[in-house]
């Protein structure tokens, strides 16, 4: 299976961009994360369906006060997305960086 490994950003909280389409990523698998911060981040890519059920996936870490920035690598075949991927960070000035694809 070959696949193209992007890099989407963000700063504090909103919706993860592609850096070079500045497009939203959404629908797609989580290869690594790069942050910097300190406090609880939440990624989130899941959404509900017509009929209630709920797909997706939601990565929390925390970033702590003994290292504030770290690195994330999600083995085999990544954390599935669904939806647009946002991450709600623990202040505005804190940045997350993703591989995905």
């Amino acid at each position: 299976m070959t696949t193209n490994i992007r890099t989407g950003a963000v700063t504090g909280n909103g919706a993860v961009l592609d850096t070079l389409s500045s497009v939203t990523v959404a629908d797609t698998r989580i290869r690594s994360i790069y942050y910097s911060g300190v406090g609880t981040f939440l990624m989130t890519g899941s959404e509900t369906d017509e009929n209630g059920s709920t797909s997706g996936s939601n990565i929390k870490w925390v970033g702590t006060t003994n290292v504030d920035a770290g690195d994330i690598y999600v083995p085999d075949n990544g954390v599935r997305m669904i939806g647009p991927v946002k991450v709600s960070a623990p202040t505005s000035g804190s940045t997350v960086t993703v591989f995905y694809g």
